[in-house]
């Protein structure tokens, strides 16, 4: 599987996390797989990632399976709106 991570923000992301070009390779597979789940537009043939990326389809489903799973905990856990504004304890008000 090649993949053009030249962008800005791939290089980024890929500073920031030390992602190796395998990691790289499961991230995109994950992505591919979930979005043909949820989204009926997008087509992938996972038979064909599994073979590019040398592993079982079970394995690729279970890289899916597995940031699906990471992506719904991370999204229940966001805070929305604006944080809370600090106090400022140096201007005199009791708090």
């Amino acid at each position: 599987m090649q993949l053009d991570v030249s962008s800005k923000r791939a290089r980024k992301l890929i500073r920031e996390h030390g992602l190796t070009e395998e990691e790289i390779q499961q991230i995109v597979a994950s992505a591919r797989i979930n979005l043909a789940t949820f989204d009926p537009e997008y087509r992938t043939n996972v038979t064909q990632i599994a073979e590019d990326l040398r592993k079982s389809r079970p394995t690729i489903y279970g890289w899916a399976d597995r940031a699906i799973a990471a992506t719904i905990h991370s999204l229940r856990n966001i805070r929305t709106g604006r944080p809370p504004k600090e106090r400022d304890r140096g201007n005199g008000a009791e708090g």
